[in-house]
């Protein structure tokens, strides 16, 4: 029998696998390259859309840059180093409880899925590299002092600390010569000899900084006026007047006046003139329908004020979101304009509307409420 010579295919078997190895090999290596090129294509994808979403339901409390605002600070070294990814998606996901930030998440009843939410995280920690190192402590503000001081020292010290039954602290050579060091010692220990009472059981430690620098900023020779607002001077001069006590209702119209702005600015001068004459029971009915219809703002002013710090809550046509419906709202169209501006100083606690106190002046808020009461008719 013929022996049959199976060499040459076997060499062909073995060159055919090698060449098969070697074209897998190559596919290998270019497919790590594929994937990964797939993968940072899908990361590109996810992050526009977390930037996406960020833009439409997280700057208006925090920020459009993370810079924070109504909401936390977001673009923080401290904030981006220690919170991992899954720390941050579940503060998204599901709030934060008696704060402003609400549940985003749709299986919370908010309107974001998973995915949407993992978007977001991408977006924020695409910061982390660049991030700022933020100092959250609280620095000392001459306006809160001027504010503080007008509540609790001027009615011995005097209008912007210029003297009264006590003495004159606005006073160049007073403040020439005692430094921030005495002025603090003496708000914290008093002088209880000279009548000057000791407010270390009273005012915290911020609130004494807050002081010092306003004194700081009456050394320079600086005006501060303090942070109040007409409608809280008018809610005064209107329980003055309840009280019959026509000198304090005067005081805080006279103070309210230069403050306000829009029509019912023009209001001020007649009910003063009624307090004068001792008109008393029409200056109450007048100075209570100022006080209802406060403040008018302009509408077109208030479109851009909505969007800015509105928009991302209650959407861009008010037809609500996080936040409630407000094209049309039964609150704004039974409240007055103080009722609803009261609201929105204030906010509501458990919900995520939050306190615009600092964030938006008097007068923003008023466009606010004048834009509002467009989308009620």
């Amino acid at each position: 029998m013929q022996n049959e010579n199976y060499n040459r295919y076997v060499w062909i078997g073995l060159i055919a696998t090698l060449l098969l190895v070697i074209a897998t090999g190559f596919a290998w290596l270019s497919e790590s390259d594929r994937l990964a090129a797939a993968s940072k294509q899908a990361q590109k994808s996810h992050l526009t859309h977390g930037r996406t979403l960020y833009v439409d339901n997280c700057s208006s409390c925090h920020g459009t840059r993370g810079e924070g605002g109504a909401g936390n600070v977001l673009n923080s070294k401290q904030l981006l180093t220690t919170a991992s990814d899954e720390v941050l998606f579940a503060t998204i996901l599901a709030g934060r409880p008696n704060t402003t930030m609400p549940a985003w998440g749709q299986i919370n009843g908010g309107p974001l899925t998973n995915e949407d939410i993992r978007g977001i995280v991408s977006f924020l920690r695409a910061w982390e590299p660049t991030a700022p190192e933020i100092v959250t402590a609280m620095q000392p503000s001459a306006v809160r002092g001027a504010t503080l001081f007008a509540g609790s020292c001027a009615i011995c010290h005097g209008d912007e600390g210029k003297g009264g039954s006590a003495p004159s602290l606005n006073n160049p050579t007073r403040l020439k010569n005692m430094n921030d060091d005495w002025y603090r010692q003496t708000i914290v220990n008093g002088r209880p000899a000279k009548g000057m009472p000791i407010w270390n059981s009273v005012l915290a430690s911020n609130q004494v900084d807050d002081l010092i620098a306003l004194i700081g900023a009456w050394r320079k020779g600086e005006r501060v006026a303090p942070a109040t607002t007409v409608a809280n001077m008018l809610d005064s001069a209107l329980f003055s007047v309840n009280q019959n006590d026509s000198a304090d209702a005067l005081f805080y119209l006279r103070k309210a006046k230069p403050l306000a702005f829009g029509p019912a600015a023009a209001r001020f001068d007649p009910i003063i003139s009624q307090i004068e004459k001792d008109q008393l029971k029409q200056a109450l009915t007048d100075l209570g329908a100022l006080r209802n219809n406060w403040p008018i703002g302009d509408e077109k002013n208030g479109q851009k004020v909505y969007k800015d710090a509105c928009s991302g809550c209650h959407g861009s046509e008010g037809q609500g979101g996080v936040g409630r419906k407000l094209k049309p709202n039964e609150f704004i169209q039974k409240s007055t304009n103080a009722e609803v501006l009261r609201l929105l100083f204030a906010g509501r606690d458990g919900t995520a509307m939050r306190s615009f106190t600092g964030k938006l002046s008097e007068q923003q808020l008023a466009d606010a409420i004048a834009f509002l009461r467009a989308w009620q008719k």
